[in-house]
């Protein structure tokens, strides 16, 4: 199969990238807010000032890291035909982002997300075909801040049958989310060789680790549970106004992360990741629509590829308010540069409207259908004898129609991709049906999704085990039975 790929840096560059990177570890440094990762990188080999929380990393640490790092890591469901594998081959999707708000299912207005949003949104993407993994995408806000993590990470495993990520703002957290993922999937061991969780851990950009999100990742680490390090510098804020010293500082802080969770737990299955991006200087919000972003992650493919991780970059979202044609084109901007580079394990923020702040259902089916489109350039495709067609060329002849050959019923499907909601009608057809436009053509779908399709329940003695880690998490954590 001959695939459409592409790279914009040279190896010089790239290696230029990797040791300025190296460089500002050693040198600028980071800052470390956890007492317990301070003490594994003191005795790893780091030069670690107490009392400062700074430590600086020699570049042979972060050699020894990516060494220990797994280069192919599972990704496995509670049913195991939607199991994956993250070995640079294939490139899946995943819902992304984590806001307080959700376009209302009926009227499309933008309100607070609650638990059953985020179940039904969930019941959603573990139908599509192209959501390949479900991010718990949305605050319950009807849930008390202290359990919404582990809440949501319960009502994500009960509504897919897809691997589920996550996160958790510390290590306690970390501990009661690793516990119910052993009891859906049979215990502590069985839960490292077939991880059906995985968590985002994000630095505080530019180069710090806040306590609890980093003691969560080591206990996530020492369970066999992916984490995957997800830096969020934005150019001109939080990382240089250049692209390259953005890439930079997104380089150095997955590498200082990379040394803390493979001294933490050698072998620790870890991803590369990131959502630069870059701010808009008008507000100073996050702006991931902009071709900037799609460079950024670019380049960044280009370094992971270089360090053979597996890895995951945030390019599905974008700055858009509603499901609209700057939806479409700034997804298709960073979706499409992000699959031509290749050796992208997984990419997230399906779904996902004004920078992460809100998710759309509509815009979820309509992704779907995005990537499909985009998965079918990045295929290419196959040049031999039978794909030429010579002598079909030569049988239909000048002024023939191929369209009644045999040949051309065996190719028509593997060759042209099928779209689910893009209108091919002509426009009379298209006015007989209504004159929807491709929002409308897509909420007829989620509601559709909704009232038919129904993941696989967890068992009951796997439900009245879970009921009591909740209750007992309850109690800790709020200081209350609240379920």
């Amino acid at each position: 199969m001959s695939k459409p790929r592409t790279h914009f840096l040279s190896i010089e560059q790239l290696e230029a990238i990797h040791n300025s990177s190296l460089k500002v570890l050693e040198n600028t440094g980071i800052r470390v807010l956890s007492q317990q990762a301070l003490d594994i990188l003191k005795k790893a080999g780091a030069k670690v000032d107490y009392d400062r929380n700074h430590v600086t990393i020699p570049r042979s640490l972060v050699e020894e890291a990516l060494k220990r790092a797994p280069k192919t890591i599972p990704y496995c469901a509670r049913n195991p035909k939607n199991d994956l594998i993250l070995d640079k081959k294939e490139t899946h999707f995943t819902t992304g982002g984590s806001p307080a708000c959700i376009t209302d299912w009926e009227t499309g207005e933008r309100r607070a997300s609650t638990k059953d949003d985020l179940a039904r949104w969930t019941r959603v993407a573990d139908y599509l075909d192209n959501v390949h993994l479900v991010w718990g995408s949305l605050i319950p806000t009807d849930i008390p801040a202290p359990i919404q993590g582990l809440t949501s990470l319960v009502n994500v495993l009960r509504n897919t049958e897809k691997h589920v990520e996550g996160e958790a703002l510390d290590a306690r957290d970390a501990r009661y989310q690793i516990e119910i993922a052993a009891t859906i999937i049979g215990g502590a061991e069985q839960l490292k060789r077939r991880p059906i969780i995985s968590a985002i851990q994000c630095p505080i950009s530019p180069l710090t680790y806040d306590k609890g999100i980093t003691e969560g990742a080591i206990e996530y680490g020492k369970a066999g549970v992916p984490v995957v390090i997800f830096p969020m510098p934005l150019a001109s804020e939080t990382a240089p106004a250049t692209l390259a010293g953005t890439v930079v500082v997104s380089n150095a802080e997955n590498l200082a992360n990379l040394v803390i969770l493979e001294f933490a737990n050698p072998g620790a299955p870890v991803l590369y990741g990131s959502a630069a991006a870059i701010a808009n200087l008008k507000t100073g919000e996050y702006s991931p629509g902009s071709p900037e972003r799609a460079l950024i992650h670019m380049a960044l493919a280009q370094l992971v590829e270089r360090y053979k991780l597996p890895c995951e970059l945030c390019s599905g979202n974008s700055d858009c308010k509603v499901p609209d044609a700057q939806a479409g084109f700034e997804r298709a901007m960073t979706i499409t540069t992000a699959l031509l580079m290749g050796g992208i394990d997984v990419i997230d923020g399906v779904g996902a409207i004004d920078a992460s702040n809100a998710m759309s259902p509509e815009l979820l089916v309509i992704d779907n259908e995005i990537i499909a489109a985009i998965r079918r350039l990045a295929r290419g495709f196959e040049v031999n004898d039978d794909t030429l067609a010579l002598d079909i060329i030569n049988k239909v002849g000048p002024g023939g129609i191929f369209l009644g050959q045999k040949h051309t019923l065996e190719h028509y499907k593997q060759e042209f991709w099928l779209p689910q909601l893009s209108d091919k009608d002509t426009f009379n057809t298209w006015q007989k049906k209504g004159s929807k436009t491709m929002a409308e053509v897509a909420r007829d779908k989620v509601h559709e999704i909704l009232a038919t399709h129904k993941p696989e329940p967890l068992s009951d003695s796997a439900e009245e085990e879970i009921s009591r880690i909740l209750k007992r998490a309850s109690v800790e954590l709020l200081g209350k039975n609240n379920f």
